[in-house]
């Protein structure tokens, strides 16, 4: 079985090498933009709408067979690639020949064959323009990684007058390379990202039983076995309230700064950093995590928790104001700080590299059942960690009965489908 893996490691080039890093990634960025300003042309002569706001507005609001009539009108993602070598004659564009002209080509196949179809079929809005200020808009795409891209050791062979430029090389490069990105993040650090074709044999046995999890925020994930974990309980780590006094404390003092000045740039960088550290110690935890859950089970059956619409806000509009808006908004930072989406994403793909099986179930009324005898009542919960069934009497841990029962809910449906 043939499955992708990402392999991203971070990037210590010499000032030299980030200079011009940073150059690549400019010229990516006004291609993107001056393919962006031509495709927008063609929907304000079909609109009639010369704000781009309004235009915006109008695009995102467009029903899907307008979109894909709409769609028929734009240049397809190879004649803006040849548009690049006419751009390269103009006097203010004479620079871009600098630039390798695959990562510039690849820029535009983004846009076209990414931004706009993802418009098309309503996934997203309108693609909008590139700007330096975010740094994950400074990125490049090498599409041909066996000819543009050379692993020596602890460097990594860049085109484009880059050389060698050393990295962090954590782990062994393995498989066919698909597809490499360097990218820029919010604290001025270069990594690179390697995506594989690795070829991987499914074990006939899978290792290991079956484990319903719960999600909760006081404690990050239980499972209905006690294999990991302490006794199968995950309490996670909460990264974001541990470092909100401190990153409250940096914001306050960036909101003094002059806004562009030197000083408000330093300052936006110590915001940014509390930021990666909070984000490095959920990943941290994640990963060793589920990691540490696949090993041990054979199947994973999770909630089908939409963390969207949980982590909604209460403000309301002008005509209905919410109500208890601060508790509501205390409980979304609660709610994302347990990063629920990303442990399902990574148990369903480790799950599936291993041969076990993942399933998603639907969590309503989990907590409230009994997974003994099935009685349903909301008095089974006498509090936030006690369930006690009124019907049969059963009692357990208010987290381990809703694992279990999830669990359970699973194996019925199969049941029911065979």
């Amino acid at each position: 079985m043939k499955i992708e893996k990402a392999y991203k490691f971070k990037l210590e080039p010499t000032p030299e090498q980030a200079e011009r890093l940073a150059q690549m990634a400019g010229c990516g960025r006004v291609v993107f933009n001056d393919s962006l300003e031509l495709i927008l042309s063609i929907a304000r002569k079909q609109s009639g709408i010369i704000d781009r706001k309004a235009l915006y507005k109008h695009l995102n609001s467009l029903p899907l067979a307008e979109r894909k009539a709409l769609n028929n009108l734009f240049p397809s993602s190879a004649s803006l690639n040849k548009q690049l070598t006419s751009w390269k004659k103009l006097d203010n564009r004479l620079w871009l020949s600098e630039a390798f002209n695959a990562c510039l080509q690849q820029r535009q196949r983004d846009l076209v064959d990414k931004g706009i179809k993802r418009w098309v079929k309503g996934k997203s809005g309108f693609p909008v323009f590139r700007t330096r200020k975010l740094a994950h808009h400074s990125t490049m795409r090498f599409p041909e990684p066996k000819k543009q891209l050379r692993i020596n050791h602890n460097h990594i062979k860049l085109p484009n007058k880059l050389g060698l430029v050393k990295y962090r090389n954590s782990r062994e490069v393995e498989g066919e390379l698909r597809n490499a990105t360097v990218s820029l993040n919010a604290v001025g650090e270069w990594h690179i990202s390697i995506m594989c074709l690795v070829d991987i044999e499914l074990a006939t046995h899978v290792q290991g039983g079956m484990a319903g999890i719960d999600m909760g925020i006081a404690k990050n994930m239980t499972l209905s076995t006690d294999f990991c974990g302490d006794n199968g309980v995950f309490e996670g780590v909460h990264s974001f309230r541990a470092l909100q006094g401190k990153l409250a404390i940096q914001q306050k003092k960036l909101s003094r700064k002059v806004l562009g000045s030197a000083n408000w740039k330093k300052q936006k960088l110590k915001v940014s950093k509390i930021h990666q550290r909070i984000a490095n110690i959920r990943r941290d935890y994640q990963q060793k995590a589920t990691t540490e859950i696949c090993n041990n089970h054979a199947m994973i059956v999770c909630e089908a928790l939409k963390v969207a619409n949980m982590s909604k806000s209460a403000k309301g509009d002008s005509e209905n104001h919410g109500k208890m808006v601060k508790q509501k908004a205390g409980l979304n930072k609660s709610i994302l700080d347990e990063g629920w989406g990303e442990l399902r994403r990574q148990l369903k793909y480790k799950m599936l590299w291993k041969g076990g099986v993942y399933a998603e179930v639907n969590p309503a009324y989990t907590s409230q059942i009994c997974c003994c005898c099935g009685h349903k009542a909301k008095e089974n919960r006498t509090t936030q960690s006690n369930f006690v069934c009124v019907d049969c009497g059963h009692s357990l841990n208010a987290d381990k009965n809703a694992a279990n029962n999830i669990l359970n809910r699973y194996l019925s449906e199969l049941e029911q489908a065979a």
